[in-house]
């Protein structure tokens, strides 16, 4: 972010991510077959999913924070889970059980505080520029809650990572299609490269392993069970800074947070929403498609 514009990062992480997934694709003629099978009988719904997931998400998300520094977007992202949750049963006719909605809450407020006391905001939000980039976080936060819902949707009865091909194709050459209509394409040309070395080592081996982690989740336990988990990643991240990196302690309002944050993660874990209708089993939807495993 501090050597390119954030829609070259962006995009630059997508195109990366995407090479990555469709080496994962290649891992065999059944894996590969399935993936292009469903591109060609499903465009729409990875279309959608590429839109939400990938293209608006990265765009959105990055923008923001280039806009109003790394709080507000880390704070309105928060809510995701929460999001996910209202969707999910406005929208899908998932029905919640009150543990699980207690739980995305109390670890919705205790994420929230953990950024609010962690961080500074970098930007005046009373300007149109800070206007825009707190836009940018909701609009990230919105997509990816309907993203996941949708995903969860769409991959019943399919290997997840099956879908991950088109998915990620069809979000990156939307992505693309994005930075050229806000003048930001012509950018890619003059990155440097160190950056591509950066953008590749970012796309495929942090991203890609933490979507088809992100994915396998959403798939066997929910879109709002893997959004509630997620909160708790920064907190890993924070412990092994202190015990590997001599990062600093966290204050006692942070520790709060954290504990609070960690409890609602618990519930969640402990009474699981019911996110996903019944569905074909894979090997089912594999004969459907003509499939060989």
């Amino acid at each position: 972010m501090q050597r390119e514009p954030a829609g070259v990062v962006a995009a630059g992480r997508s195109l990366f991510s995407y090479a990555g997934i469709l080496l994962l694709a290649l891992r065999s003629r059944g894996a590969a077959w399935r993936a292009l099978l469903l591109v060609r009988r499903r465009p729409g719904a990875l279309l959608v999913s590429g839109l939400l997931g990938v293209a608006v998400y990265a765009f959105a998300s990055l923008e923001a924070i280039s806009l109003v520094g790394v709080s507000i977007p880390n704070l309105l992202l928060t809510t995701t889970p929460l999001l996910t949750l209202v969707i999910g049963v406005l929208w899908f006719g998932k029905r919640g059980n009150r543990f699980a909605t207690a739980g995305t809450i109390v670890a919705t407020v205790g994420a929230a505080l953990y950024v609010a006391v962690s961080f500074s905001a970098s930007a005046d939000l009373l300007g149109i520029q800070g206007a825009v980039g707190v836009g940018l976080a909701l609009v990230a936060a919105l997509s990816m809650a309907v993203y996941g819902q949708h995903y969860a949707r769409i991959s019943q009865g399919h290997d997840p990572t099956d879908l991950l091909p088109g998915i990620f194709g069809f979000g990156t050459v939307l992505l693309l299609i994005l930075l050229g209509a806000t003048g930001q394409l012509a950018e890619l040309v003059h990155v440097d490269a160190v950056t591509w070395l950066l953008l590749l080592l970012l796309g495929v081996g942090i991203y890609v392993p933490v979507y088809v982690l992100q994915h396998k989740l959403i798939h066997a336990r929910g879109a709002v069970y893997t959004a509630t988990v997620s909160l708790a990643v920064p907190f890993v991240v924070r412990a092994l800074e202190v015990c590997f990196l001599g990062g600093v302690w966290p204050s006692l309002p942070e520790t709060g947070a954290m504990i609070l944050c960690i409890a609602g993660v618990a519930l969640v874990l402990r009474h699981p929403l019911g996110d996903r209708r019944s569905a074909l089993s894979a090997t089912a939807a594999d004969g459907a498609l003509g499939v060989d495993r």
